[in-house]
């Protein structure tokens, strides 16, 4: 008889492996939150209503944009998807344009699909030497919003996966200037703005719409997020709206306990961030310090548009050594037990939150220090890391058909190598991050197929291809 999924869970969890990936809770068990069946409730006297809040969710909720200098915040038990289709859906209207950075989530993409809106993209730079995309350029964005009057709102990633951070208090002026909100996935930045060793948070930084999953970054359960409001851009009607449309009828206590419990571990979050800091920099400084894999360090400099870096992910290059970010992801997990969040050609990502344990930390070191030592030395062969980089500068493919309207034709499958030039009918990307490299309605170009082809060649997983095949749209029927 095949293991249940909570018979597994449990035997995972009794293991001697180590997370570096969210949620940030780590599966940390001092943490004195209850039992799961014990307040698994539903609407029932005295404990309020999520879709409309009088009592106690209310204040709590009151409390949480307090805590994070909002005008409005709100409990989100969908994740951070739901508070991205909220807040798309709230400032715009059925086929309106917005912009938005090209390395958004896909939760993005379907917010234009199922509000049928057009999109033009504001591309991120590019960190070639560290082959990471930047930040997005204030410049660029205000001359996009020049030839652009016709849009109405900017969506844009702050931080990324890898923890860039672009300059949102000088975006935020541009965009108020032409008179549109900006909204801000901050989801892998819950845990800004609570001292001073992280950067500070989008919503202090003049974005009107705020997206937060504590799920990442602090302890809290997953699909646990926050949507923050401030300013007079965002009508709080029209939003509250879209979140009743977005949340499920039947919210679960139990993740919006942890949400408030989250919030009550917040209460310190100067002294709580400010102790993971100091872990952070003594395990960041021997990092630094090994080779030839070794901690990557991002400089901030105007041509990435890196106003900010956070340093809790910890990005492990593999750049000097032999071995590909795959192969150091595998012994990581397989010899030492430490689960890291996503690997990429060249480097590992390993995320970090206020409860990893120095004892998680110096596993980590040990591990660095001996697979520098022992493995890689035995190892001659190498994956090629020159086309690792997905540098969205690169790819700028040519839009055919909106994604609502790539939806009104039929579509077929054809071979990798005879898509050139054919309109893509579904979205192409890895996941982890989630990003989408080809949109339904985009044209495939050489270059894109070439990397598709070599992200399959070398073994990472590509959602949107069957078979080796590429589904196009057949605009002749």
């Amino acid at each position: 008889m095949n293991k249940t999924l909570i018979e597994t869970l449990i035997q995972y969890n009794q293991s001697s492996y180590y997370p570096f990936h969210m949620p940030g809770h780590k599966r940390n068990s001092t943490l004195p939150f209850p039992d799961a069946l014990s307040i698994d409730i539903t609407e029932i006297d005295g404990f309020d209503n999520l879709h409309h809040p009088k009592g106690l969710l209310k204040t709590r909720m009151e409390y949480a944009s307090k805590l994070y200098h909002a005008d409005n915040s709100y409990f989100l038990i969908n994740g951070s998807t739901c508070g991205i289709l909220s807040a798309i859906s709230a400032v715009t209207h059925t086929g309106d344009t917005i912009l938005i950075a090209r390395n958004s989530h896909k939760s993005v993409y379907h917010a234009a699909y199922l509000n049928q809106l057009h999109l033009i993209y504001l591309y991120p730079e590019s960190i070639s030497n560290c082959e990471i995309n930047g930040g997005i350029s204030p410049e660029k964005l205000k001359q996009q919003l020049l030839n652009s009057p016709e849009i109405k709102a900017v969506f844009l990633t702050s931080p990324t996966y890898e923890g860039i951070v672009s300059d949102i208090t000088t975006i935020a002026e541009i965009v108020h200037m032409f008179h549109i909100p900006l909204i801000i996935d901050e989801a892998h930045g819950a845990h800004f703005g609570f001292c001073d060793a992280f950067p500070q948070s989008a919503i202090t930084q003049g974005a009107d719409l705020v997206i937060q999953s504590l799920h990442k970054t602090l302890p809290a359960l997953t699909q646990t997020a926050l949507l923050h409001q401030k300013g007079n851009f965002v009508c709080k009607t029209r939003l509250e709206k879209f979140l009743s449309i977005y949340q499920t009828s039947s919210p679960s206590y139990l993740l919006m306990a942890s949400i408030d419990y989250c919030l009550t571990i917040l209460e310190n979050g100067e002294k709580l961030m400010q102790e993971y800091a100091n872990r952070l920099t003594i395990t960041r400084k021997k990092l630094s310090t090994y080779t030839p894999i070794s901690l990557e360090t991002i400089n901030k400099t105007k041509e990435n548009a890196v106003f900010d870096v956070d340093n809790s992910k910890l990005l492990l290059s593999c750049k000097q050594s032999p071995i590909s970010g795959k192969v150091l992801y595998q012994l990581l997990q397989n010899k030492y037990h430490l689960q890291c969040e996503m690997y990429m050609g060249s480097y590992v990502l390993a995320m970090t939150s206020c409860m990893d344990t120095e004892e998680g930390f110096s596993r980590l070191l040990s591990a660095i220090k001996e697979i520098n030592q022992k493995s890689v030395p035995q190892i001659k062969s190498n994956l090629r890391h020159s086309n690792s980089f997905f540098q969205l500068q690169q790819f700028r493919l040519k839009t055919i058909l909106s994604i609502a309207e790539s939806e009104h034709y039929s579509s077929t499958q054809i071979p990798i190598e005879e898509a050139q030039d054919k309109i893509s009918a579904e979205f192409i990307y890895l996941y982890p991050p989630g990003i989408p490299f080809v949109v339904p309605g985009e044209c495939f170009s050489k270059e894109i197929l070439q990397q598709i082809l070599w992200y399959q060649t070398h073994g990472f997983e590509i959602l949107g291809i069957e078979k080796g095949k590429l589904k196009i749209i057949n605009l002749s029927l």
